[in-house]
């Protein structure tokens, strides 16, 4: 499927099968695209869930999120984040819960499979992939994970303690956790010591050319998250610095790209530059790519607090293949893990919503703006050599082939 997480899971997948022969167990749907190539056999399981219905009225098959708002839909999203309603209601259904039970079974059977990996989310995979490691205890199970499943920020989840308690259990028989950030792998050790960092990759790194824009554009291409996400400190500094004739408002524009269009309208209409607002809607990933070089700064909106850090969106990644600067906006206070990827890099600039940080966030939009007029180009900024090093493909995989013994193809 388009998005972040299946591009994760297809890197992980493709470099494994690099050194060794897998077999790939996915739902099957009318937008599938499978990703059969060399040491991989795809297999294919029927999925019923929320998601479906939901892909019949749009793309994504998501939910604006003010649709989200109300207690009754927060009550609804609580419940199906629930052991066992997740895994009967939720992404993939039960339906797709015993396909994989019955298909991975006949595998490790007939192919002498001997390591599954599995990746939240879904939370079915996961289950499914503990229920194997149960009937089959020899097998090496890689628990993978993008999210907390309990998120301190979001609590979408009843009984949080009791489900704490059983997935300390559950996770203690997988034989390594494998995470996209320190911040996530420091709170997953209380269910597994046994626990690998292993960020997002890039498959093909190279420098990115700059583009000739007409505007002055920064752009987000993606979702919102209720107010776990903010991107009026954005629209304030821009305000501000048109308001000081720093900046010709003319010449700017906000690009958005997502199912949450109402949001990014509100918020150019409360500081009135709805004409300085393009809206794209729901775009394809090609399209999102094209948005993410052609800009002068990609914002990247995530939430840091003293409860979880080392929130990092795949989107981060999908900037770093962009090459265009990136303006980290975080809710709560900045993350130093993502201030220091970004620093190493360097890609941009990370602040808080806070107004402390107001003046540092206009600062960073001048000098981009500065650069822009005497160019007519974006600027690409990222240190290419450097993402080779720490964000190819061959490099986030390192630490787990090490650990299964494939550093070597085999």
């Amino acid at each position: 499927m388009p998005g972040t997480a299946a591009r994760r899971n297809q890197r992980i997948a493709k470099a494994i099968a690099s050194r060794s022969e897998i077999s790939v167990i996915c739902t099957a749907s009318e937008t599938s695209e499978t990703s059969e190539g060399p040491g991989i056999q795809m297999k294919q399981v029927k999925a019923w869930d929320y998601r479906a219905v939901l892909r019949r009225k749009n793309k994504d098959g998501a939910l604006p999120e003010q649709q989200k708002e109300s207690y009754i839909a927060q009550w609804l999203i609580r419940l199906i984040n629930t052991f066992p309603i997740n895994i009967m209601a939720g992404e993939g259904g039960l339906w797709y819960l015993l396909g994989l039970l019955r298909r991975g079974a006949k595998d490790i059977r007939e192919q002498g499979i001997t390591h599954i990996y599995s990746s939240f989310r879904p939370f079915t995979d996961h289950y499914a992939a503990y229920r194997l490691k149960q009937k089959y205890p020899y097998l090496i199970w890689i628990a993978d994970f993008r999210d907390l499943i309990i998120d301190p920020h979001y609590g979408h989840i009843f009984f949080a303690k009791a489900h704490q308690r059983f997935f300390r259990k559950m996770f203690s028989t997988a034989d390594v956790l494998t995470t996209v950030s320190d911040g996530l792998a420091a709170h997953l050790r209380s269910y597994n010591p046994h626990v690998i960092t292993l960020r997002n990759g890039i498959e093909e790194v190279h420098q990115v050319p700059t583009v000739a824009t007409s505007h002055f554009t920064l752009a987000y291409t993606g979702s919102m998250f209720l107010d776990k996400r903010n991107a009026e400190p954005v629209f304030r500094a821009l305000q501000e610095l048109i308001q000081e004739t720093r900046l010709e408002g003319s010449d700017v524009r906000v690009i958005y790209a997502g199912k949450d269009g109402h949001y990014w309208k509100d918020l150019a209409r409360n500081y009135r530059f709805e004409s300085l607002l393009d809206d794209h809607g729901i775009v394809s990933p090609e399209e999102a790519a094209r948005i993410q070089k052609e800009v002068c700064i990609n914002i990247l909106l995530t939430i840091s607090s003293e409860a979880l850090r080392g929130v990092l969106t795949g989107k981060m990644i999908e900037y770093f293949e962009s090459g265009s600067p990136v303006l980290g906006i975080i809710v709560g206070e900045n993350d130093p893990e993502l201030e220091s990827i970004l620093g190493q890099l360097e890609a941009g600039k990370t602040f808080s919503d806070q107004p402390h940080d107001l003046e540092g966030i206009k600062d960073f939009i001048y000098q981009e703006y500065l650069l822009w007029r005497q160019t007519g180009c974006n600027r690409k900024p990222l240190k290419t050599e450097i993402l080779r090093r720490h964000y190819s493909v061959d490099a986030v995989m390192q630490p787990l082939l090490a650990y299964l013994q494939l550093d070597e193809k085999t």
